[in-house]
């Protein structure tokens, strides 16, 4: 039997592994060379069938559509990186951060309410989840250098070490 943490850290490398999974094929499907399949796939779509929420949809046209290309290699170097993270249990809240933007992002595009983001809203819940466990802490690396981390206040939150650094703890 799995305690809460082994549970929680499962569940953190089955997302890093989707968002992998994800990543690889918008390698293969050419996105880190053009912009040309993420407009066919998503944004185009999003802004025909007018999915997109209305304050988003003129970030849409006037920044992400011009700027394809930059923002495709944005989205699989962004989900590379999320998935890095969960997977290693590696700064696991800049994981979880990271988690939560692109799929906001997602959100917005193919809209809030729309039951094509339905995935979407359970990624976002779960990097909330991931954000304030520090789900990072068992099986991660996060836990494995806890002892390096703790020294660095940036380093320490990262990883989802809270309470009083180690030297401060005292001995028994």
């Amino acid at each position: 039997m799995l305690g809460y943490g082994e549970g929680l850290a499962l569940l953190r490398m089955g997302f890093g592994l989707y968002f992998l999974s994800n990543a690889i094929s918008k390698i293969t499907a050419g996105w880190l060379a053009t912009g040309d399949p993420m407009m066919r796939a998503f944004i185009g779509p999003a802004l025909q069938n007018n999915t997109a929420e209305g304050f988003y949809r003129p970030f849409l046209e006037g920044t992400v559509a011009p700027a394809a290309g930059t923002f495709a290699q944005l989205v699989v170097w962004g989900e590379l990186l999320v998935a890095v993270s969960l997977i290693l249990g590696l700064f696991t809240r800049l994981g979880a951060l990271g988690t939560m933007f692109l799929v906001l992002n997602y959100m917005l595009m193919k809209g809030l309410l729309n039951n094509a983001g339905s995935s979407d809203r359970l990624f976002f819940l779960a990097g909330l989840v991931f954000l304030l466990t520090s789900a990072g802490l068992v099986w991660g690396l996060d836990g494995y250098l806890r002892h390096i981390w703790a020294s660095n206040p940036f380093t320490r939150w990262s990883a989802g070490l809270t309470g009083r650094r180690p030297e401060q703890v005292p001995s028994t």
